[in-house]
């Protein structure tokens, strides 16, 4: 591995709790979230190349647009300008798409933070925090990773402590879910949905048990997929509480064994849906990978 090249591994994310607490008159919801890092990992591997040669990004997912569409791109011109060159970027996809856990922005992310470290840029946490925020609301999380308390319209992070790894089983059909369309569903409602932030937040560092039975997500009122209520069936037979991580369509259930996971992962398998996993939450954000073993490269706090 060369001093020209970086490679990032990049975790997913679910939201252990999601409430909407109101609308601003821009537009933009606000939300209270705790945000929640889990193992299941995306690959980017930057590369210098000539300092004349366009910037690239390839992907191992066709589909996935790797033009300025990408934020991984966009990542690379918020940095390097809007004509960048002498960087080559190749994105290994493992979390799915569409999903509410984050993979665009957390490759965002880790384009930010690989490109400032590659580059020796004079780019100060605050300053890359900014640009962050620009380019995406779950962006500046990703910055950072572990468990944080989100508000505002998610830039405003407070770190957590990390507790205990947590056992969590996560499945996603092959359909997705618009986000505004959620939104919107949600602004319709006659009742909203009840609060769960404050319960998880009591409850995050005691026993599965107790943990997982309290999260919730409000879009769950307003998410009604066929294959949303499949994983929902599946994981409510193995005596587990189904929640939609963002605005999904990705549904996770905590488990305190992962005898009891794997079970349920296995019959989730059987229902042939084309994403099933059995993962746990960490406590890091993205880390480089060298030859020594893995590096963090996340900020620990905005400064």
């Amino acid at each position: 591995m060369d001093a020209d090249t970086l490679i990032l591994k990049v975790p997913a994310k679910v939201n252990l709790s999601l409430d909407i607490t109101g609308k601003r008159a821009d537009g933009y919801h606000t939300l209270r979230s705790i945000f929640q890092t889990v193992s299941v990992y995306d690959m980017l591997t930057i590369r210098k190349v000539g300092a004349d040669t366009p910037f690239s990004l390839s992907c191992n997912v066709e589909g996935i647009p790797c033009d300025a569409r990408n934020l991984v791109t966009k990542a690379a011109m918020a940095l390097l300008g809007d004509a960048p060159c002498g960087i080559a970027m190749h994105l290994e996809k493992q979390i799915p798409s569409q999903a509410g856990m984050g993979g665009g922005s957390a490759d965002c992310a880790a384009a930010l933070l690989g490109l400032r470290a590659l580059l020796s840029l004079p780019v100060s946490n605050a300053q890359l925090h900014t640009i962050a925020a620009k380019l995406g609301a779950d962006v500046p999380f990703f910055l950072m990773g572990g468990t944080v308390l989100a508000e505002g319209i998610g830039e405003r992070l407070t770190p957590l402590a990390a507790p205990p790894a947590r056992i969590l089983v996560l499945a996603k059909g092959n359909e997705g879910v618009s986000t505004p369309q959620a939104y919107g569903r949600i602004d319709h409602l006659a009742a909203p949905p009840k609060p769960s932030t404050d319960a998880v937040l009591q409850q995050l560092y005691q026993e599965p048990s107790d943990l997982f039975p309290v999260c919730a997500n409000a879009f769950d009122a307003v998410t009604d997929l066929e294959e949303i209520r499949q994983i929902r069936t599946i994981m409510l037979q193995h005596h587990a509480n189904p929640v939609l991580s963002g605005s999904g369509a990705a549904v996770f259930c905590g488990f305190a064994s992962q005898t009891e996971a794997h079970a349920c992962a296995e019959a989730l398998r059987n229902a042939k849906l084309p994403f099933v996993t059995v993962c746990q939450t960490v406590s890091h954000g993205v880390v480089q990978l060298t030859e020594s073993g893995e590096h963090p490269l996340a900020i620990a706090k905005i400064d």
